[in-house]
């Protein structure tokens, strides 16, 4: 976790800047998911993890302005552009947690159910094991009928097709013009990379209790899974 400290500390001001750019597919990718969330409640519960600077929790706020939300990161950089993103909207409240290790204090915060459960771009940097237990947790503070969102990357199942979806995707990177030292500082981040394929997402999200998980969205590197606490 420090590594990951480290390198999105360092690029932290030109993250938000540099998103539309790194990611081809950016408005299908964080605007979709939107068309799912659904509630009668105008001031939803929401619970951000791995949050970083807000970008999806500000995008979920064009859709519910009332939205009280909690963002869960462990760089405090990110956390930092949050703060500044969101000044003067008491409804968002900002916790520095590694959220592969909870606290029974941060628990007990998190008796009041949630309805919507997002992560955009965070979960893949972890562990099988690791994200089965993030998972775990997710469902655990989920409100029956509620809905958890993961915008995050994946891995192709064969080594060949997977190297040619990143080679396409760093084409479709340079298309952007956003510039090759962008590009290899991207590079050097995705060696913290440990994603897993869908089908293995898929079974993780069952077996901690999700029986309604589905893929929204895929293109690329880039995936939307969805799955509903029933």
């Amino acid at each position: 976790m420090n590594d990951i400290q480290i390198q999105f500390g360092k690029i932290s001001k030109k993250y938000d800047e540099q998103r539309p750019k790194l990611i081809p597919c950016f408005f299908d990718f964080y605007y979709l998911p939107l068309i799912l969330m659904k509630t009668d409640n105008p001031e939803p519960r929401i619970l951000d993890v791995g949050a970083g600077t807000g970008l999806f929790s500000s995008i979920v706020l064009t859709k519910f302005p009332k939205a009280k939300i909690t963002l869960v990161d462990i760089t405090e950089k990110m956390l930092d552009i949050a703060k500044d993103r969101f000044k003067g909207n008491d409804n968002i409240t900002f916790l520095r947690k590694d959220i592969t290790n909870v606290d029974e204090e941060t628990s007990k915060s998190f008796e009041k159910k949630f309805d919507f459960v997002i992560s955009g771009l965070a979960i893949h940097h972890l562990t099988t094991d690791e994200k089965k237990y993030v998972y775990g947790k997710c469902f655990e503070w989920l409100k029956e009928g509620g809905l958890f969102i993961n915008a995050d990357q994946v891995i192709s199942p064969d080594p060949v097709l997977e190297a040619q979806s990143i080679e396409l995707c760093h084409n479709k990177i340079r298309e952007s013009g956003i510039g090759e030292e962008a590009i290899d500082n991207l590079k050097e981040r995705m060696k913290l990379d440990k994603c897993d394929t869908i089908p293995t997402q898929i079974k993780l999200l069952r077996t901690v209790g999700f029986n309604q998980t589905d893929v929204l969205f895929k293109y690329l590197v880039f995936c939307v899974f969805y799955a509903y606490k029933n």
